[in-house]
């Protein structure tokens, strides 16, 4: 244990002013003479990447992201996951886990919108405290992210957000508020946006004034990366540690503000102070950072994180034929399956950017699905697949079995220099097994991770005859050809970064450029790639893709296998090159044909199931209520996680019951949502960009709601396997005074032959308010499973929370008398019973 006064007073000016800042892009700088030892930080949420990048990164669990574990309404099974990121944390050496996302889903468009919990704040306050709860109790620390309204990826380091009061504090602030309330984070991330004209990470108010003195919070608060830009401000402002190396903002130059009496030496031992004491809460100087990072295939975690996918699994159609409903399939009349859709056949159950990871494994759909009803098994089904569309943003990134080193074994050679000339001597020789390389502050032992370069060479083995096409993206100088010496191509040669930037690679990766090039099925072709560094920022990717021709009857040969089988899966969706980190989305729709696969796979077989394998929602005109042809079936795990396959087959069989509801409104349209038309920032005559929260008050269900549109689901929607009824609720009290509380119970019937999941949602419904409010909004919930035949009494809680607004007058929350109904519901449209409570 570090003792901190003696510390500090060991430690120079110097000392501790780089001490706020890191030294690499993981770690903070160790002082071993005054006992004080480097903390390692790990990207999250839905993992432990540890300090690898891409393939390089040491395999983890990958749990359900945001949006699944926000769809279980469960903090209890959160919870359990966030300790099991807690062990992850510890075998990876981390101290510092870069998570929860608690940011809410403002717009559908969102590029990080699968990492987030909820639209709703209060759903995201309760699972992101009930996470924090579980990492903390392994003593690893949390950094609760991004505070505050970093709710786009459009312009996100300069964006100016401007909300009105009582929205920032209602909605914005409050999943923070209430997980600093509940579980006592030991950390927070600043966001990169301005708020009312000032970086977060040199807001005062925010860091300060609201988050230590209003709330109470005692921890340490970590800048989101390169997302601090001005010393004193920052260091005023409360901000504990720049991240990441190299210093930029803090070091020499806080020593200078200091001189300068900018910044107060008492205020430099303040940071210093909650770095330290963070560093005793994680036990830092008893677990060495620098010991080896460690994978861990554990069965038990393996099942938690299938059941969390499970919990997670939103059904939202299930349409009957002849009387009996299309889910769960019968697996004992299954002769054929036809499984279709081009994320069928590949792992998509993570989003793109700062929250992946390495798997420890990959699982695909149609091989659980074989593995499961396929030949061989008791069911020995046919099993077909076909793509039936192709969905890539990017042409396609090769892997192991399409690659063969110079030697011959499987991937690509890769020569690293140490510098910028690509054809100086190599430090280190490796082979990889992709065509894509990412590095982020972490490169091979003996590589310089700022400054190096690259000579890959190696073949691809085309797996078709016909034109392909060759696409590049680099985020520093690059050459790259394929062929032999007598016919080779130059793809693209652009040693001094000419190339326009684009939206990938956080905005550091080039356009892509593409060359077609003929080959021939099992013909080697020739790669040879030069590369070298340049951003300067520890961040550096080389990507090169190749597209096949795509068959004329890709979505003919889809259809016939579904016509031909007793049932067909059809799984469409996104991948992460569509949902990331660094851009939004700009339409909700499906890439490619995929609307079009649905319907002729509907028309060709009425027993289809449709699984959305999406982050975030997708227009879904074939699943509309008034269509006579819809998909009769239909369901979505978002990004589930590392057990996604198997999970999806458990609900798909019946063997688990699927236990989601959605935590966010699935809009018929991109039109009806509430802040299309304040999703992009206006700019000003310099070009500034400033983001209104025009909407004000009125997200997700509270807006469609207050406007009366029909979304095509409802927050809160989601279906059962067994069905239960509600009876009459009862209430503690009808009259309560400001300070009080009311319990409403309401016995759940378990009817039919299968257990029923329920989730009671307890909203509040201000009648006739003093100010605007939304229709009701969700304060209390519980998720039970009723047996067939039992009844279950579910007990809601509704405190003065429950009734509180904010009052920007009197700068506090008020309970105000009046009427309040307390709306029990199993969705936002799904309202069963209403209980009048007056508070006096």
């Amino acid at each position: 244990m570090i003792d901190i006064d003696a510390a500090l007073s060991a430690l120079s000016l110097t000392d501790k002013c780089r001490l706020l800042a890191g030294q690499t892009t993981w770690r903070t700088k160790a002082y071993p003479d005054a006992g004080v030892p480097a903390l390692k930080m790990s990207d999250g949420p839905n993992g432990v990447r540890g300090e690898g990048h891409g393939a390089g990164g040491t395999p983890g669990v990958v749990v359900p992201a945001g949006i699944t574990l926000g769809a279980t309404w469960d903090p209890e099974l959160v919870g359990e996951i966030g300790e099991l990121l807690g062990k992850e944390s510890r075998r990876k050496r981390a101290h510092v886990l870069l998570g929860p996302t608690i940011n809410l889903h403002r717009t559908p468009l969102g590029g990080r919108t699968f990492e987030c919990y909820s639209e709703d704040p209060e759903l995201s306050g309760a699972l992101g405290a009930a996470y924090v709860r579980g990492v903390q109790s392994q003593d690893v620390a949390v950094t609760v992210k991004h505070f505050v309204c970093n709710d786009t990826e459009i312009e996100r380091l300069s964006v100016d957000v401007r909300v009105d009061e009582r929205p920032l504090r209602e909605l914005y602030l409050r999943p923070f508020e209430r997980v600093v309330a509940e579980a006592a984070p030991w950390g927070v991330m600043s966001a990169y946006n301005k708020l009312d004209g000032e970086h977060c990470a040199e807001n005062r108010r925010l860091l300060t004034d609201i988050l230590r003195t209003e709330w109470g919070f005692d921890g340490a608060v970590v800048s989101d990366w390169f997302g601090v830009h001005h010393t004193a401000p920052a260091a005023n402002a409360g901000l504990n540690i720049e991240m990441p190396a190299p210093v930029r903002v803090y070091g020499r130059h806080l020593e200078d503000a200091v001189a300068r009496g900018e910044v107060d030496e008492a205020q430099v031992d303040a940071l210093v102070r909650d770095v330290l004491v963070l560093a005793n809460r994680v036990h830092a100087d008893e677990r060495d950072a620098d010991a080896a990072e460690e994978s861990a295939d554990v069965p038990a975690e393996r099942s938690l994180t299938r059941r969390a996918a499970v919990a997670g699994t939103v059904l939202l159609v299930n349409d009957d034929i002849d009387g009996v409903p299309v889910l769960p399939l019968d697996a004992a009349g299954l002769a054929g399956v036809a499984v279709i859709g081009p994320n069928a056949a590949v792992d998509r159950s993570m989003g793109g950017g700062s929250a992946s990871l390495v798997p420890l494994g990959r699982r695909t759909l149609i091989d659980a699905v074989t593995d499961r009803i396929g030949p061989g098994t008791t069911t020995d089904a046919a099993v077909a697949y076909e793509p039936g569309v192709r969905i890539d943003r990017l042409t396609p990134v090769l892997t192991r079995h399409q690659l063969r080193a110079p030697d011959g074994t499987a991937g690509l050679h890769v020569a690293y220099v140490n510098g910028t000339d690509w054809d100086g001597d190599a430090v280190l020789e490796q082979t990889v097994p992709t065509s894509m390389l990412r590095f982020f502050g972490s490169t091979p032992d003996g590589v310089d991770a700022t400054e190096f370069s690259m000579r890959i060479n190696g073949t691809f083995l085309p797996d078709t005859d016909g034109l392909h096409t060759i696409g590049v993206v680099s985020t520093g100088p690059v050459r790259v050809t394929v062929g032999d010496e007598d016919d080779r191509t130059v793809v693209v040669d652009d040693p001094d970064m000419e190339l326009p930037r684009s939206e990938e690679f956080f905005g550091y990766g080039s356009v892509e450029v593409t060359v077609p090039i003929e080959c021939v099925a099992g013909r080697p072709v020739p790669l040879a790639v030069r590369w070298s560094t340049r951003t300067g920022n520890g961040f550096a990717a080389l990507r090169v893709g190749v597209r096949p021709p795509e068959p004329a009857d890709l979505m003919d040969r889809a259809v016939a296998a579904a016509a031909a089988a007793d049932a067909a899966i059809v799984v469409v969706g996104t991948n992460d090159e569509w949902e990331t980190e660094g851009f939004d989305r700009t339409t909700m729709d499906l890439p490619g044909r995929q609307d079009e696969l649905v319907r002729r796979v509907v028309a060709a077989n009425p027993r289809t199931v449709v699984i959305v394998n999406a982050g975030s929602p997708v227009t879904m005109d074939w699943a509309d209520a008034a269509d006579p042809d819809r998909a009769p079936a239909v369901l979505t795990s978002f990004f589930a996680g590392q057990e996604q396959a198997e999970a999806l087959v458990d609900v798909v069989l019946g063997e688990a019951d699927p236990g989601g509801r959605l935590p966010l409104t699935i809009p018929a349209r991109l039109a009806d949502h509430p802040a299309l038309l304040h999703h992009r920032p206006d700019h000003d005559t310099t070009g500034a960009g400033v983001q209104r929260y025009g909407e004000g008050l009125f997200v997700g269900y509270r807006a469609y709601d207050a406007r009366s549109i029909v979304p095509r689901f409802p927050f809160g929607h989601g279906l059962s396997y067994g069905t239960a009824s509600w009876g009459a609720p009862t209430s503690t009290a009808s009259t309560i005074d400001r300070s009080g509380s009311v319990d409403v119970t309401v016995p759940i019937t378990g009817e039919g032959e299968r257990p029923a999941t329920v989730v009671v949602g307890g909203y509040v419904a201000a009648i006739d308010p003093p100010c605007i409010r939304p229709p009701k909004e969700l304060r209390s919930w519980k998720k039970v499973i009723v047996a067939p035949g039992e009844t279950t009494d579910v007990t809601l809680t509704f405190g003065p929370a429950a009734f509180h607004r904010w009052d920007p007058a009197g700068g506090t929350w008020v309970v105000e008398a009046g009427d309040y109904d307390i709306v029990l519901a199993a969705s936002a449209t799904d309202e069963r019973h209403r209980v009048r409570v007056t508070i006096t």
